[in-house]
């Protein structure tokens, strides 16, 4: 009975020890992608994290559409190694016998990062990437003329991205990263594809918002300075073109319409969430949009200060 006794009681003493010595923030031995932060604080261990796991994540995906090498920037398309919450997750200590007893002995615990993906915004990233990867489908627009006309530019069919099957397997390549595997290219599948919208739904939108466009200036004020918005500016900085929803829009050339404002509005601040910025491009774009649909004086449109 004494052996025995000795048994449990040696039992219990290793149990103590290993629990004592398991309280520590980050259990002995642990590992995420090969960064041992084991027996380190939360603050200590997320701070290792950020500088090595954080970066992994944040390493450019490789992707092939059609012939065409690409690179998907993480962080643009809603990709992360959410270390805080990696770490947060090793915090929850186990008390089961092997586990406390493991931490006398430094077990070894290779832990994966957890990934955070918002699928929204890497659908958005793909549908960008799909659109510059010269796959031949072309959306047709309306342009404005520099003499206040308007033109049909027709859209061609070809081959587009398949969104849907491509977050997939851009989300499958990434977490079998945090899994430790090794980096390879995406490819991405196409389909066939044609234009959101039809030359004769163009031609409506011409003949509609596009004779609201050109029938006459649009003036827009700030802080007592002011911008005319007429047929030039329409012509080198504005067209019209199918959105996410395949419904014909404006759609801005903002660098070409910063060139138009130039300096007017340099001096000017409004106020946005109760702080006084600059009046940006964007601004005013979205101001000249409130006066397009108007007519006479309402097309006039203050930028509220």
């Amino acid at each position: 009975m004494t052996g025995v006794g000795g048994v449990l009681f040696l039992g219990a003493a290793a149990y103590g020890a290993g629990l004592m010595m398991n309280q520590s923030d980050i259990p002995k031995g642990t590992t995420v992608l090969g960064t041992d932060i084991g027996g380190d604080s939360r603050d200590q261990a997320v701070k290792v994290l950020d500088g090595s796991v954080a970066k992994v994540g944040q390493q450019p995906v490789r992707l092939k559409v059609g012939d065409q090498s690409l690179t998907l920037d993480p962080a643009s398309a809603g990709l992360s190694f959410d270390t805080t919450a990696t770490v947060d997750g090793l915090t929850k200590h186990s008390y089961s016998p092997v586990d406390v007893l493991g931490s006398l002995t430094g077990d070894a615990k290779a832990v994966a990062p957890q990934v955070r993906i918002d699928r929204a915004k890497l659908k958005a990233a793909l549908d960008d990437l799909g659109g510059k990867s010269g796959q031949s489908l072309q959306e047709g627009y309306v342009k404005f003329t520099s003499s206040g006309g308007t033109e049909v530019v027709p859209g061609a069919g070809g081959k587009a991205l398949d969104s849907a099957a491509s977050v997939e397997l851009v989300e499958q390549a990434y977490r079998g990263r945090a899994a430790g595997q090794a980096d390879a290219e995406v490819v991405l599948p196409v389909t066939d594809a044609q234009p959101k919208v039809g030359q004769d739904a163009l031609q409506a939108a011409a003949d509609g918002l596009g004779k609201q466009v050109t029938a006459g200036n649009v003036t827009v004020t700030a802080g007592g300075k002011q911008f005319l918005f007429g047929r030039n500016t329409a012509a080198g900085a504005l067209t019209l073109a199918p959105d996410a929803s395949g419904a014909v829009a404006l759609k801005w050339d903002l660098d070409a319409l910063a060139s138009s404002v130039g300096t007017v509005f340099d001096r000017v601040r409004i106020t946005k969430n109760g702080q006084q910025v600059p009046v940006t491009t964007q601004d005013v774009a979205d101001a000249i949009a409130q006066g397009i649909t108007k007519t006479g004086k309402e097309r006039s449109v203050k930028i509220p200060s």
